[in-house]
C-alpha cells in the first residue's frame, strides 16, 4: 500500500532536484508523510530529505517524549533532523495571542528558517483529506467566499500537502500494514476548539449520512479551486486592459470588481479583510479626492481616474463622507451614524447626539484645518478648533482625529462636544446618533 501518487507529486509541483523539509509531529499524519517521502527519495523522485521537529512545550513531558520518539525515527530512516524547543505558553501571554495561533506561528517560523538554511525546495505538511474537508466546512459556516471554500492547495508558496488525496482512514491501514508505531496528541481529543469539535461531532454525523463525505467535500474544493483560479485569471486580464482606470474598474461586473480590488491590496499587503475589499472596490467610482482606510494603517486614494494604495501621504487629511447607518473605518478609529428615538443622555465624549433636522447638507468625516471654526455647546460665539482643543488640553494624538462637518462647519468633536446650532431640544424630531470608538492614533506626522 501506497500514499503518494504521481497525482501528488505533480499537484504539488516536486521535483527531482528539490529539496523537501517534512514537518515532523510524530502522529500519525506525519509519521505516514515522513515514510513515503524517505521512499519518493530513495527512488529519485525528490532530492535531499530533511525532518523538523518543533516542540512548543504546550503538554509538558509528553511534547519531550513526542521530540524523542521524532529522533529515534529519523536515525532509524536516516533522514537528518533538525529540532527546537520553544516556551509557546509564555510566549502567548506575552503577545497577547490564542495559544494555537501563537503555536501555530511559531512553528511555521521555525520550519521556514530551517527550508531557507537548506536551501530546500517545500516544507511538506501532513494535511490529508479530512482535514480539508473540516477546514472547507469551518469557512463555509464562517461565511466565507469561494476562495475559502476551495479549502488547502496542494502547494502555496514553499508549502506543499502531499497527503490531501489521502483520507485519515488510509493513513492509518498505511501505518498499521508496517507496523510503524506513533504519537498520540491528547490535545485533538478536547472539544474546546472549533476543528476539534466539528471533527468528533460535525463530522461524525456527516459520514453517518454518506460514508464518503469527507472525500467528497474535499472533491468539491478540488472544482472550486480550479473556477477560482479561472475567475482570478479574468480578474487580472481586467487589471491589465484597465490601464489603472478606475473608470474601466467601476464598470468591470462586481465579481470580477470584487477580485480586482483584492489583487490590487495584495500588492502591498497580505494582512486584509473583507471590508477593506468592499471599501477599495466602492473607491472604483467615488469623486477625485476621496480616499478609504485600509487595514494596517493604510490608505487608497482617489486621484482622478488613478487610484493610489499604500501608507498615508505625508502630511495628508484623512476624508470621508458618513450618512446614517453606515461605519466608516478611518486611520485613527471607527466611526458610526445611525438614527435614534431617543438620545441617552449624560453620554461619553466619544458620542454624540444631534439634531437632524438642523444639519446642513452631507456629513463628512476629516481631519481638522487651519482656520476651521467652531461654537461648542453652551456657547455663544465661534473659536478656533486649535483654540479649543487647547483649553480641552486635548493630545496631539486626539487632535489629529476626524472631526464631524455638515456644509456649514464642525459639528462634533470627538473627546470633545457638539456644536451649539445642532444640540437636541425639546422640538428635536430626528436624532442622529454617532459613536467614535478609538483605534491606533499613532500616526507620526499624519494631518492636515
Amino acid at each position: 500500500m501506497l500514499l503518494l501518487s504521481e497525482k501528488s507529486r505533480t499537484a504539488c509541483s516536486l521535483r527531482e532536484q528539490g529539496g523537501v523539509v517534512c514537518a515532523l509531529s510524530g502522529g500519525p499524519d506525519s509519521v505516514a508523510l515522513l515514510l513515503e517521502l524517505k521512499r519518493l527519495h530513495d527512488e529519485g523522485g525528490i532530492g535531499p530529505l530533511y525532518a523538523a521537529h518543533f516542540e512548543h512545550g504546550i503538554r509538558g513531558e509528553a511534547s519531550r517524549e513526542d521530540m524523542a520518539f521524532c529522533r529515534t525515527l529519523c536515525l532509524k530512516l536516516q533522514v537528518p533532523l533538525f529540532a527546537e524547543s520553544e516556551d509557546v505558553p509564555a510566549f502567548a501571554r506575552s503577545a497577547g495571542l490564542s495559544l494555537e495561533t501563537a503555536a501555530r506561528q511559531r512553528r511555521y517560523g521555525f520550519l521556514r528558517r530551517i527550508r531557507s538554511a537548506l536551501g530546500a525546495d517545500a516544507i511538506a505538511l501532513g494535511h490529508h483529506q479530512d482535514d480539508q474537508a473540516e477546514t472547507v466546512l469551518l469557512h463555509l459556516i464562517r461565511g466565507s467566499g469561494l476562495k475559502g471554500l476551495t479549502g488547502m492547495a496542494p502547494r502555496s508558496a514553499d508549502l506543499v500537502r502531499p497527503l490531501l488525496f489521502v483520507s485519515r482512514e488510509e493513513i492509518l491501514a498505511y501505518l498499521d500494514e508496517r507496523g510503524q508505531p506513533y504519537r498520540q496528541d491528547s490535545t485533538n481529543a478536547l472539544l474546546d476548539h472549533s476543528r476539534n469539535r466539528l471533527r468528533h461531532q460535525g463530522m461524525g454525523a456527516l459520514v453517518e449520512i454518506n460514508p464518503r463525505a469527507a472525500e467528497h467535500i474535499a472533491r468539491c474544493a478540488d472544482r472550486l479551486r480550479v473556477e477560482d483560479e479561472f475567475l482570478d485569471s479574468l480578474a487580472r486580464q481586467a487589471l491589465l486592459d484597465a490601464r489603472g482606470s478606475r473608470k474601466a474598474l467601476s464598470a468591470l461586473p462586481p465579481v470580477l470588481r470584487d477580485r480586482a480590488a483584492v489583487l490590487l491590496i495584495r500588492g502591498v499587503t497580505e494582512d486584509y479583510t473583507e471590508a477593506d475589499v468592499a471599501r477599495l472596490s466602492t473607491l472604483f467610482a467615488l469623486p477625485s479626492g476621496r480616499q478609504v482606510p485600509l487595514r494596517g494603517g493604510l490608505v487608497a486614494r482617489a486621484d482622478g481616474d488613478r487610484l493610489i494604495l499604500g501608507p498615508p501621504p505625508k502630511n495628508a487629511c484623512f476624508q470621508a463622507g458618513i450618512a446614517p447607518g453606515q461605519t466608516v473605518e478611518t486611520p485613527f478609529g471607527r466611526y458610526r451614524a445611525a438614527w435614534a428615538q431617543k438620545a441617552g443622555f449624560p453620554c461619553p465624549d466619544t458620542e454624540a447626539y444631534l439634531d437632524g433636522d438642523r444639519l446642513q447638507g452631507a456629513l463628512t468625516l476629516r481631519q481638522p484645518r487651519p482656520g476651521d471654526r467652531f461654537t461648542p455647546l453652551g456657547m455663544e460665539g465661534s473659536k478656533l478648533l486649535s483654540d479649543y482643543f487647547i483649553d480641552r488640553k486635548m493630545s496631539r494624538d486626539a487632535r489629529q482625529r476626524p472631526v464631524l462637518l455638515d456644509e456649514a462647519g464642525p459639528v462634533f468633536i470627538p473627546g470633545g462636544t457638539v456644536a451649539e446650532r445642532v444640540k437636541i431640544s425639546d422640538q428635536t424630531q430626528r436624532i442622529l446618533h454617532i459613536i467614535y470608538e478609538k483605534g491606533d492614533e499613532s500616526h507620526g506626522e499624519l494631518g492636515c
